[in-house]
């Protein structure tokens, strides 16, 4: 299979307890007795993603049996992000080289994990080859977004040649963020799997 070209990352947090060393041993824990796994963050990097990987239109919402317990599907559109309902709200007028969206939806969460909310656009036509430029400079003000692997960042985006999927969500260990990331990640799996098949007949 061709590689997409995502990383994955896991953050594994742990607790540990004091313990005695030599003092000329190095400052490192022995995990297997001295800490434990409190909880692993996954953080998944989508920019350079291969483009040309088609994304199902009614396959890219987060199932409801998905949605972690204490967190809850919202009706009305919230964002944490000022700048990611600005584009919820005005597609066409904030990411004015993409044109009109035919398709536009989100999810919107809220609960345990904190707020949370998810924009899907889908466009007719091809975007263009700066895309992921465009959507860098209309959410982050720069034209490279930042690693979602480095620091906390509540936006991060993915986008082919017709669809365009941003998160945003105020705690960066959301697990709402994870499970939806997660199924993505699944579903451009088997995407290029269903392309690099075909090409092969």
């Amino acid at each position: 299979m061709k590689s997409t070209g995502i990383a994955v990352v896991l953050t594994v947090i742990l607790a540990t307890v004091s313990f005695a060393q030599p003092a000329n041993a190095p400052q490192m824990p022995n995990l297997g007795k001295n800490a434990k796994v409190v909880k692993t963050v996954k953080h998944y990097n989508f920019y350079p993603l291969t483009r040309t990987i088609p994304l199902p239109w009614d396959r890219l919402p987060l199932p409801s049996n998905q949605i972690p317990a204490g967190n809850k599907l919202l009706s009305a559109f919230v964002s944490p992000s000022a700048k990611v309902a600005a584009i919820q709200k005005d597609p066409a007028g904030k990411l004015k080289a993409f044109g009109t969206p035919q398709k536009q939806g989100y999810q919107s969460f809220n609960g345990k994990d904190g707020q949370g909310a998810i924009v899907f656009l889908e466009y007719a036509n091809k975007l263009p080859a700066n895309a992921k430029e465009v959507l860098s400079l209309a959410i982050f003000g720069k034209k490279d977004p930042p690693d979602p692997n480095k620091g906390t960042h509540k936006e991060q985006f993915l986008v082919n040649d017709n669809t365009v999927v941003i998160w945003a969500f105020q705690n960066d260990e959301s697990q709402v963020r994870q499970n939806h990331q997660e199924m993505i990640f699944s579903l451009i799996s088997e995407m290029g799997a269903a392309m690099n098949a075909n090409k092969g007949k």
